[in-house]
């Protein structure tokens, strides 16, 4: 410290300090004013980005430009420039149940992009029979031979790795084969993976892969995973599917729980829950096989979406808090399903808290969401954002 004035030195230390502790301001500047951007005309589920292009899945039937006055026909699939924000046109399989627009909850494109995974409710995409799950052409949406397969009921989840394709849903069967509401698809092959078994005891919701590259989590409503408790969080092998030795401490996560979004950076994980308390956490990955809770903070509605600054040093939280039954302020403002808090401590900041509208009594909220980098995308049940039209897809400038 030799030749450092004491203004300059306390400067340092307070720098030191505003580093781990929580502030009011993170390291960047944000706005809680939405870009303009296109829309849809219904309910947003599911994001994926390959690239520069940015998948969007849900139930709507239209994209929608800014001013209303431009609308392209989808079925619940379409695509958009994640840089401008702009519908790509030309694009936009019908996924269909019974005729009528189906839903789509979860998207996956390949390393190389060329293929698109698609979970949800449908029965039909583009008029050729498909169940719950299909593997699109990213050139022309055709459906890729080999790689379909009937899933009984709803698939939620998708996650792509070069050597398996992981779905997870509330299915029970695949290709009329018992399974557990887990199945792996070799991304290569397109066969169902004989050699990757996980089973969990009810519906699953999220997966993220682990920074180790041999193992992954699994978040849902379950209790056992592979007949062992694991109460809404599991980390299991990525080649076979066997429980990993770390875990959550029991009683930590108190039954009935969804963990609805799952989030590892660095050495936490991070989790947004909402069954019976709804609440985001972080959870320790430093601390050998016990996944301790780190911090906690409670919601009046399920947490159901997460994304990480690029600087790490804010987590986004979306969900339905404050937009239902019960209301809630957080630094003495009101919450409309969207906030923010420090990754270290949990700690809200206090400068944003975009407004979704209408509110109260509807259930609307952001139900996932995708940072581009520059951009942090949010879709789900969306009216309009601060008062502005933004319905089913928004995003905020990072």
């Amino acid at each position: 410290m030799r030749g450092m004035s004491v203004k300059r030195l306390a400067l340092v230390v307070l720098a030191a300090v505003g580093a781990l502790a929580a502030t009011t301001s993170p390291a960047f500047a944000l706005s809680a004013t939405a870009d303009t951007t296109w829309m849809t005309n219904g309910k947003v589920f599911a994001l994926a980005r390959s690239g520069n292009t940015l998948y969007v899945g849900g139930k709507y039937t239209q994209q929608v430009s800014p001013d209303g006055l431009s609308k392209i026909k989808v079925k619940s699939l379409s695509r958009y420039d994640a840089t401008t924000g702009d519908a790509i046109p030309g694009w936009a399989p019908k996924m269909t149940e019974l005729g009528k627009a189906g839903t789509v909850n979860a998207i996956a494109v390949s390393g190389d992009g060329s293929i698109v995974f698609v979970g949800g409710n449908f029965d039909a995409v583009d008029g050729q029979p498909v169940t719950n799950f299909a593997a699109l052409s990213a050139t022309d949406g055709t459906l890729i031979p080999g790689f379909q397969h009937k899933f009984t009921t709803a698939v939620h989840v998708i996650l792509w790795t070069a050597t398996d394709t992981y779905v997870g849903g509330a299915f029970q069967k695949v290709d009329a084969v018992p399974t557990s509401r887990l199945a792996a698809i070799d991304s290569t092959t397109g066969n169902i993976d004989p050699n990757w078994v996980a089973a969990a005891n009810n519906t699953v919701r999220s997966m993220a892969l682990a920074s180790d590259g041999t193992t992954m989590f699994i978040g849902g409503i379950f209790t056992t995973m592979n007949g062992v408790s694991r109460q809404s969080v599991a980390r299991v092998s990525r080649t076979t599917g066997a429980n990993d030795a770390w875990a959550i401490p029991a009683g930590t996560i108190a039954p009935p729980q969804t963990a609805w979004a799952l989030l590892p950076v660095g050495n936490r994980l991070y989790a947004g829950f909402g069954k019976g308390p709804n609440y985001a956490a972080a959870f320790r990955l430093d601390n050998g096989t016990s996944g301790s809770q780190v911090w906690r903070f409670s919601t009046v509605g399920n947490d159901e979406s997460l994304a990480m600054s690029p600087d790490g040093t804010r987590l986004f939280i979306g969900g339905h808090m404050g937009t239902a039954v019960l209301q809630q302020t957080i630094c003495g403002q009101p919450v409309h399903g969207l906030y923010s808090v420090n990754p270290v401590n949990g700690v809200p900041y206090c400068d944003w808290f975009p407004a979704i509208t209408p509110f109260g009594s509807n259930y609307k909220g952001a139900w996932c969401m995708l940072s581009t980098g520059t951009k942090l995308y949010v879709g789900g049940l969306i009216d309009a954002i601060n008062g502005v039209t933004h319905v089913g897809l928004a995003r905020f400038p990072l």
